[in-house]
């Protein structure tokens, strides 16, 4: 019994010796990493979560007054050799819910006009989110890509049919900055800004 408690202490101790080593090998590599992509991750992080913040603004006033939630709050990460890319999820089907005592209505329906013109509102704040703040990611090179990934769930439960679709808005650094403090800015970067819905 005792050589067995024994043997468990120096696994213990050994793998806590190997976590350690990791752990200080890592953080002798990762500013190893800063050195050669420039990148200062205090910054970034800051940068990152201002405008996760804005994104979050522009979503809660599109859906104040509406049946669509907003079921997973802006993230975003930093992937070096691509830029940044920011994701939430939003549920457009909250109006209805499916209960084992039948269908709850907490709004009126969502009608599809009012899906499309909700994410076409909602599109268009984005945009706006890129225009106000893209100038702020100032630890991305220019040749680095904003993103945005919106997924779009329009479903309660599995056995409904799914129309769930990802909106993905997209533009280089680059472009963000040639276009300055422009008055017409926001109408510029939505000519260039690239969407893939599917």
């Amino acid at each position: 019994m005792g050589k067995k408690s024994h043997n468990r202490e120096v696994s213990l101790v050994a793998g806590m010796a190997f976590w350690l080593l990791g752990l200080l090998s890592g953080a002798h590599a990762f500013p190893a990493m800063q050195g050669e992509t420039g990148i200062e991750a205090a910054s970034a992080r800051r940068e990152i979560q201002n405008f996760e913040a804005a994104l979050n603004n522009a979503i809660n006033a599109t859906f104040s007054s509406s049946p669509f939630a907003l079921v997973q709050k802006p993230k975003g990460v930093l992937l070096a050799g691509y830029g940044v890319t920011f994701s939430f999820l939003i549920n457009i089907h909250r109006a209805v819910i499916n209960t084992p005592f039948g269908e709850v209505r907490t709004q009126p329906d969502v009608t599809p006009e009012l899906k499309k013109r909700k994410i076409e509102e909602l599109k268009d704040r984005l945009i706006r989110v890129l225009a106000d703040n893209g100038d702020g990611l100032k630890q991305m090179s220019k040749g680095d890509t904003v993103s945005i990934v919106m997924f779009l769930e329009d479903r309660n439960f599995p056995d409904e049919p799914n129309e769930n679709k990802t909106l993905v808005l997209s533009i280089l650094k680059k472009e963000l900055d040639d276009l300055g403090r422009s008055q017409e800015r926001w109408k510029e970067l939505k000519q260039r800004i690239k969407t893939v819905e599917y």
